[in-house]
């Protein structure tokens, strides 16, 4: 295997992972059901769309969309290393 096909299946992985009741549950008391259900929503509509999504474009649909605080959206985006989404969330 080369190395797009290894970073691919890794992607597949932490999509699943992330889609997954464990990742609700691991997140779900820090950062509440809802917020995970909203970042899983774009995430999803992003592979629907068959194009990535910004960084900056899914932190301003949590934060003026969702209305989630920018403080919650960083720790989040810091806790679950947002940067392991690339290239879905570029």
């Amino acid at each position: 295997m080369n190395n797009v096909d290894i970073e691919l299946i890794e992607l597949l992985d932490l999509l699943d992972y992330t889609f997954s009741d464990d990742f609700v549950e691991k997140w779900r008391y820090r950062f509440s059901t809802k917020f995970i259900k909203n970042f899983q929503f774009r995430l999803i509509k992003s592979l629907q769309e068959k194009k990535p999504i910004k960084n900056k474009s899914l932190y301003i649909y949590l934060t003026k969309k969702c209305k989630y605080a920018e403080e919650q959206v960083d720790d989040f985006f810091e806790a679950i290393d947002i940067t392991l989404y690339y290239p879905l969330v570029m």
